[in-house]
């Protein structure tokens, strides 16, 4: 009897990770199709992040924010990022891939890793905090990663990855 609870119990929580997955690709859609188009050498012609302490490839949904002057973040102005080979990123929003961009590399012995997110497009016309204030330290734990400004009142934005 325990031992079919326990076996239901982790098909229930099977079925809603996948469920939760599966979502979350369906939202994505028609944006990563079209994020994964762009070819893989548009910004560097090899790896920046090779070598790095963190694998930040990936599909990323943002989770919440924190910082900022009053330490409660900022309303989430985005529902994914998405990072392929070659340190390039995708910022998707409502189902629209709004901007791409590179990943730059910033050598700072302070920091495992601190980046650049340089967006295609003017911030201003993204209107995304990552963007706007694009400094950012990683932070991984698992399948989390936070991207920490380096100041103690600007904001902070977490992911789970898909």
């Amino acid at each position: 009897m325990q031992n079919t609870l326990r076996v239901s119990a982790l098909i229930a929580l099977l079925l809603t990770a996948f469920g939760s997955c599966k979502k979350d690709c369906n939202e994505i859609g028609p944006a990563l199709d079209e994020f994964n188009a762009i070819v893989t050498n548009h910004y560097h012609p090899t790896d920046v992040l090779q070598g790095k302490p963190f694998d930040l490839y990936g599909n990323w949904r943002v989770i919440g924010s924190s910082g900022g002057f009053h330490g409660g973040g900022y309303g989430t102005d985005f529902d994914y990022l998405l990072i392929k080979p070659n340190a390039m990123f995708g910022i998707v929003r409502g189902g629209e891939l709004v901007t791409t961009g590179k990943i730059e590399v910033i050598n700072d012995p302070s920091f495992d890793l601190l980046i650049h997110l340089v967006s295609d497009k003017p911030a201003e016309e993204v209107n995304v905090q990552v963007i706007a204030d694009n400094e950012k330290f990683v932070v991984m734990r698992s399948d989390t990663m936070s991207l920490y400004s380096t100041c103690c009142d600007r904001f902070d934005t977490h992911f789970k990855k898909l």
